[in-house]
């Protein structure tokens, strides 16, 4: 994997940085793509992996109060936020843990924790399967990690398919994207209310053709690379905590986060009450007791919750 010179360039407009002064936002060459990147705290390691589609921006509840006890990573994966996104080759889930972990070797990131949230989480599995022994813990959240019906519009999928995607992203886009967004944000916040502040930030984000393309073809990628990795779970020896909501109308917690869990009773997992998938905004601090659970591999096996 070609890696170019790190870009150590402040981007004080990154919504991290505004929330917490502290914050190291930057930007590393991997496969000649520029990856943004947040940086902050100190401690032992923990990475955080954003869902689809999604930026570092989604862990501005997570990463301030986090930073007191670890050192925190949040990267923009690629084509999401400020990451732009190689274009030689399908950036498949497997290439994207390739290349978190060549930011992380150039960054000098040991042993890392990796938190992922949603399509994150099969990153986060991705890189536990090919780089084994090179993680101190995982935390899944909502994990979409096995192919199931997801609660997202089939509208929104159509931008991944050849010829006509690209005609209908388009087209439609501009005039359809902003509702689309708002429904399936209500439905990934459900039973909570979306905070209005997210909403108008990913409004802008979300519903430009080009993003749309990215976010589209990152599912269909992934549909296409899980059948392969879920029959290797069962590989993997790495302290996990899986935490899922018990209302997702997003990821169908039985197929994927309880079914992770069977498959690895050395796991633990946490069934939050009342929750949707958007856990990292609405049940930071469930996030948290997680991290430190892994973090101290203090829990008993075959246990099944928190």
């Amino acid at each position: 994997m070609g890696i170019t010179g790190q870009l150590r360039e402040r981007y004080v407009s990154s919504p991290i940085s505004l929330l917490h002064p502290q914050a190291d936002s930057s930007f590393i060459s991997i496969d000649g793509a520029r990856q943004h990147f947040v940086m902050t705290g100190s401690g032992s390691p923990v990475v955080l992996i954003h869902g689809n589609p999604g930026s570092c921006q989604d862990w501005t509840r997570l990463s301030s109060p986090l930073s007191t006890e670890y050192q925190v990573i949040a990267f923009d994966r690629p084509g999401h936020g400020h990451s732009d996104r190689p274009n030689q080759r399908d950036i498949t889930v497997e290439v994207q843990a390739a290349m978190l972990r060549a930011a992380l070797d150039q960054l000098r990131i040991e042993r890392p924790m990796l938190v992922g949230h949603s399509w994150g989480s099969a990153l986060a599995l991705a890189y536990a399967l090919e780089f084994p022994g090179a993680l101190s813990g995982l935390v899944l959240l909502a994990p979409a990690i096995y192919l199931s019906d997801d609660g997202v519009s089939f509208i929104s999928k159509l931008p991944a398919m050849p010829v006509i995607g690209d005609i209908m992203n388009c087209l439609f886009t501009p005039l359809i994207a902003a509702s689309l967004v708002r429904s399936d944000l209500r439905k990934a916040f459900a039973p909570d209310r979306v905070p209005p502040h997210y909403l108008r930030s990913v409004l802008s984000e979300w519903t430009r053709p080009k993003k749309v393309k990215w976010y589209a073809v990152d599912d269909a990628l992934l549909n296409k690379s899980l059948p392969n990795l879920s029959a290797r779970y069962s590989e993997i020896r790495t302290p996990m905590a899986i935490v899922t909501g018990d209302s997702d109308l997003i990821v169908p917690a039985e197929e994927n986060a309880h079914r992770l869990h069977e498959s690895l009773p050395d796991s633990r997992l946490q069934v939050l009450s009342q929750t949707g998938h958007q856990i990292p905004f609405t049940r930071p601090e469930a996030v948290m007791d997680a991290i430190r659970l892994v973090s101290t591999n203090g829990f008993p096996k075959h246990s099944s919750a928190l």
